[in-house]
């Protein structure tokens, strides 16, 4: 039995849930969420500002317990992802509403930013803050997969803050002569 799908989610008391049939959004100081529909073996109680989930499908629960949790969340705090772009001549600039890229090739790369996602960037590290979590985290993997982190050379490429640390370097290979 999943630990998740018997977790209680406690709602502050700056959120105010609208439970819809098949639906279900919060609104806090952040904003509103987006709708997210829910299967229809899910069964969510909402008592004393505790929301429960039941299903079937212990997976289910688990999964739709952690995103209702999520969207708890980022209408309270907020989700942030940061990502660091390290190497000798790297450099990332924000310009309008464009990220500007050089990572050691002959042209600049350019990311648009999407809508309902703030960037800022501070030296070389690209901080984004959204509501939606799948938003902001899919936003720093697009940026990561401009220049993945080297296997071979520490400190060359695109990181999630200290990410950097957890890498193995590879071994080279032995050359006879």
């Amino acid at each position: 039995m999943s630990k998740i799908a018997d977790r209680i989610i406690s709602i502050p008391e700056k959120v105010k849930i609208n439970l819809g049939k098949g639906v279900i959004s919060a609104e806090g100081p952040l904003g509103k969420s987006e709708e997210m529909s829910l299967p229809a073996d899910l069964e969510i109680t909402n008592q004393e500002n505790k929301l429960s989930t039941k299903s079937v499908n212990s997976a289910l629960a688990g999964t739709y317990n952690a995103l209702i949790s999520n969207l708890i969340k980022g209408v309270v705090e907020g989700h942030e992802s940061v990502v660091e772009v390290k190497g000798v001549g790297y450099k990332v600039t924000l310009k309008e509403k464009k990220l500007e890229f050089s990572l050691g090739r002959s042209h600049l790369d350019y990311i648009e930013i999407p809508p309902k996602l703030e960037v800022k960037v501070e030296a070389n590290k690209v901080i984004i803050r959204g509501k939606d979590k799948q938003r902001a985290t899919s936003f720093a993997a697009a940026i990561r997969q401009l220049r993945l982190p080297n296997v071979y050379k520490r400190n060359k490429g695109i990181y999630y803050l200290g990410e950097a640390e957890t890498i193995k370097i590879k071994a080279r290979k032995a050359t006879n002569k």
